[in-house]
C-alpha cells in the first residue's frame, strides 16, 4: 500500500463523473491498461482510477497517460494520411463478434443453465466486451489530449483574425460528420410520428408494431455504468405522443436531425476550400472525426454490454440470493466466479463497497480498496486539499453563440428532471442518458471535455452555445444562479 501511494503522488489528473459502479466501468478500466500488438505502444494507459459511492463514480485519468497517448498519434500523422482508418480496422473483427453475440443472445435460456455453464456464459460475454472495448485508451487519449492542440495549430494557419470569427470556424472545422446512436432512435420515432400526422391512427395495428420494433432496437439506450432501463414500448409510446401533442411538424423535424451530419460536411468542405490548411491539421481533423464516430460506437456497445451484464449478474444474484445490484460492486476480471461458485466475496463486503470504495488499475492489477484506504489513496492523489481546488480554469467553445438562463448543475442522470426549458446545463461531463435535459437547456458548460466529447458533439446538433473544458464550472456555479454564456468570446459568468 505505501508503494503505491508513493506512485500516485505528484501526478495531475483528469476528472469525469457519472453514474458508474465497479463492474461495468472496470471493464473499461482494465481493457485501456491493458498492453497488446495492435495498440501503438505507449497509447495504452498506466493508470486508472476510480471512486465510488451509491452508484456515482469519479473516474480519473493520469494527465501523463492522455499526454503520451495523444502525442503518439499526433506523430503518426505526420507520416500517415490514414491513422484512424488503420486502427479501427484493427478492431472489425471484435465489434463484429460483440454485436453477433448480442444479437443472438437470449436470456430466458439462462434458468436452465448450470452454475459451472452459467460461469462459462459470462467468461465468454467479458472476453468479448472486454476485446471490443480495448480500444478505448486510444481513442479517450487522442480526444482528451489534442482539442487545444488542434485549437492552436488552426489558430496559427488562419492567420490573425477575432475570437468570434476563430471560434466559428473551429466550430465547423470540428464538427461531426456521422450520426449518433441517440439520434439514429431518434429518426426511427419520429418517422413513425409522421405516419401518425400523415392520418394514421396512433393506437392503430400498424403504428402499435412500429414502436414494437422501434422497442426492440432501442430499448437499451438510457442505460448507463450502473443501471439498466429495459425501455418498453409504452414508454416509447408515450414519447411519441409528447412529439405528436407537441404540434411540432414532425417530417421537418426529422429532416433537421437526418440531415445535421450532411450540413456539418458540406459547412467543412466549404472551410477547407475557402482555407489553407496543412496536410498535418487536415489529418488530425481526419482522426477527430474519425474516432468520434468510434467512440459513439464504442458507447453504443457499452450500453449493449451493461444489458448483457446484468442479465447474467441477475441470475447469478437470483441463484445466490442476494440482490442483484450488490454484483455490481465486484471486479470482472477475477472476482465473479470466485464470489459465485465459492462464496469468495460476500454481500457484506459488497454493501460496503456499494457505500464507498476506490478501484485503482495498473498495467498488472486490479484492485479494490475501502474503509481508511479510500482517504490514503485520495491524499496521495491530491494532497490535503480537496481535489476540486487543483483546477484549470481555461474553457473550449465547442459551438458558438451567446444565452442567458438559471444554472442547474447536473451530477447523475437523476438530476436531469430539474433541467427547465431555457435553463444553463452545467455539469463535470454529459453522457447519453443526459440527452433530455440537453434538448431543454439553452447553453451547455461542462468542467471537462474534448472536441469528439459527447457535450460537444450534442451541442453542434441542437446548435445551443456550449463551452467545454472549464476545469470549474460545476464548483464555481449553484443550482439557481443567473448566468450568461458567451461561447462567441469563450466565457460564462454569473450575473448579479
Amino acid at each position: 500500500m505505501d508503494e503505491l501511494l508513493k506512485k500516485l503522488q505528484g501526478r495531475h489528473w483528469y476528472h469525469q463523473r457519472f453514474d458508474a459502479a465497479p463492474l461495468y466501468l472496470s471493464m473499461i478500466g482494465k481493457a485501456e491498461t491493458f498492453r497488446e500488438e495492435r495498440k501503438p505502444a505507449g497509447t495504452e494507459a498506466v493508470w486508472r482510477i476510480c471512486f465510488y459511492s451509491e452508484g456515482s463514480g469519479d473516474w480519473y485519468l493520469d494527465q501523463e497517460d492522455i499526454d503520451r497517448g495523444a502525442k503518439i498519434i499526433t506523430k503518426l500523422c505526420e507520416t500517415s494520411a490514414d491513422v484512424s482508418g488503420g486502427l479501427m480496422r484493427k478492431w472489425e473483427l471484435d465489434e463484429r463478434a460483440f454485436q453477433e453475440y448480442f444479437d443472438q443472445f437470449e436470456p430466458k435460456k439462462l434458468v436452465d443453465f448450470s452454475d459451472l455453464k452459467l460461469v462459462e456464459e459470462y467468461r465468454r460475454y467479458r472476453d468479448l466486451a472486454f476485446n471490443r472495448s480495448s480500444s478505448s485508451s486510444i481513442i479517450d487519449h487522442f480526444a482528451l489530449g489534442t482539442d487545444r492542440q488542434i485549437a492552436e495549430l488552426l489558430r496559427s494557419e488562419v492567420g490573425k483574425m477575432s475570437e468570434p470569427e476563430f471560434n466559428t470556424i473551429f466550430s465547423v472545422a470540428t464538427a461531426p460528420i456521422s450520426q449518433s446512436f441517440i439520434n439514429e432512435a431518434e429518426i426511427s420515432l419520429l418517422k413513425i410520428g409522421e405516419a401518425v400526422q400523415a392520418g394514421e391512427k396512433i393506437d392503430s395495428p400498424v403504428i402499435r408494431q412500429a414502436i414494437k420494433t422501434h422497442a426492440q432496437r432501442y430499448f437499451w439506450i438510457a442505460n448507463n455504468y450502473v443501471k439498466e432501463k429495459e425501455l418498453s414500448p409504452d414508454y416509447f409510446q408515450e414519447e411519441l405522443v409528447s412529439w405528436v401533442d407537441s404540434g411540432k411538424d414532425l417530417k421537418k423535424e426529422c429532416e433537421l436531425i437526418e440531415q445535421t451530419p450532411v450540413v456539418n460536411r458540406a459547412r467543412k468542405e466549404k472551410l477547407m476550400q475557402e482555407r489553407t490548411f496543412s496536410k498535418h491539421s487536415q489529418r488530425l481533423l481526419k482522426v477527430s472525426e474519425d474516432f468520434t464516430t468510434w467512440q459513439d460506437e464504442r458507447k453504443k456497445a457499452t450500453y449493449l454490454s451493461i444489458h448483457l451484464g446484468c442479465q447474467i449478474l441477475g441470475e447469478m444474484a437470483r441463484r445466490r440470493g442476494i440482490e442483484m445490484e450488490l454484483t455490481k460492486y465486484l471486479l470482472p476480471s477475477h472476482e465473479v466466479e470466485g464470489w459465485f461458485l465459492e462464496g469468495s466475496v460476500t454481500a457484506r463486503e459488497l454493501a460496503e463497497r456499494k457505500k464507498n470504495c476506490v478501484v485503482v488499475f495498473t498495467q498488472d492489477t486490479e484492485t479494490v480498496y475501502t474503509k481508511d484506504a479510500i482517504e490514503q489513496i485520495r491524499t496521495a492523489l491530491f494532497g490535503e486539499h480537496d481535489e476540486h481546488e487543483i483546477q484549470d480554469v481555461r474553457g473550449l467553445v465547442a459551438s458558438t453563440g451567446r444565452a442567458i438562463g438559471t444554472a442547474r448543475i447536473v451530477t447523475s442522470a437523476e438530476d436531469i428532471g430539474k433541467v427547465l426549458e431555457g435553463d444553463i446545463l452545467v455539469a463535470v461531463m454529459t453522457r447519453p442518458d443526459y440527452v433530455p435535459a440537453m434538448k431543454k437547456a439553452a447553453a451547455i458548460v461542462t468542467d471537462e471535455g474534448g472536441i469528439t466529447s459527447h457535450a460537444a458533439i450534442v451541442a453542434r446538433e441542437l446548435r445551443v452555445p456550449c463551452i467545454i473544458g472549464t476545469k470549474i464550472a460545476s464548483k464555481v456555479f449553484k443550482d439557481g444562479d443567473k448566468l450568461e454564456v458567451n461561447a462567441n468570446h469563450n466565457w460564462v459568468r454569473k450575473l448579479s
